[in-house]
């Protein structure tokens, strides 16, 4: 008889990851039988689209753009002494492209105050 019957750490990982499988599942589900029990629309007229403001994935990109950069910077300053050179290029590659998006914003109108 074995005086330790402890189920193993193993299993323990892998039933975490199974139940957010079936989580996942359980939404994808949910998600196909909305989609399913939906009504049908007509063709949309080619006028809809003119109407549309583009504006929010403009503000997306500013929130990435300024949130997503400090939310990295923080650790990467903590530990940028220990790796060296190549945590400051690859910082000044980070920052490029997040410039990119902020000047593509900015492009766009998103900065302009309405």
């Amino acid at each position: 008889m074995l005086a330790d019957s402890a189920p193993s750490p193993v299993l323990g990982d892998y039933s975490f990851v199974g139940v957010v499988l079936v989580m996942a599942l359980g939404v994808a589900l949910l998600a196909a039988a909305a989609f399913a029990r939906a009504p049908t629309r007509s063709v949309v007229a080619a006028g809809a689209w003119a109407q549309y403001r583009f504006g929010y994935a403009v503000y997306a990109l500013i929130f990435l753009a300024f949130d997503m950069e400090m939310i990295f910077m923080y650790p990467w300053a903590v530990v940028f002494a220990d790796i060296g050179v190549s945590a400051f290029f690859d910082m000044l590659v980070f920052i490029a492209l997040l410039s990119a998006g902020i000047a593509y914003a900015w492009g766009m109108g998103g900065l302009r105050w309405e």
